[in-house]
C-alpha cells in the first residue's frame, strides 16, 4: 500500500485499526507507543474521538507511513 488518502475524521479511526491489524500491532503496542490509553485506542478506531495530531504522527510513525499535506488534485 503506497497511499492512503484521508478525507474525513471517521475514516481516520478504520484506517488505523486496518493498519493496525496488518501489522500485527496491538492496541496496547499502539499505546504504549503513543503514550495515550489502551481506551484511548480503542475510541480511536470506533472513531467515538478525534486523535490529537502529534497522536497521528507516531501512530503513522509506528505503522510506516509518514504524514503529508498536498494541495488536492496535485500529485
Amino acid at each position: 500500500m503506497k497511499e492512503i488518502i484521508i478525507m474525513d475524521a471517521k475514516t481516520i479511526g478504520a484506517t488505523i485499526k486496518a493498519l493496525r491489524s496488518q501489522m500485527n500491532v496491538t492496541q496496547e503496542d499502539l499505546a504504549t507507543y503513543t503514550g495515550l490509553s489502551r481506551v484511548g485506542i480503542v475510541k480511536l478506531e470506533k472513531e467515538e474521538n478525534d486523535p490529537k495530531f502529534s497522536s497521528l504522527i507516531k501512530i503513522a510513525k509506528l505503522l510506516g507511513f509518514e504524514l503529508v499535506l498536498r494541495k488536492r488534485g496535485s500529485k
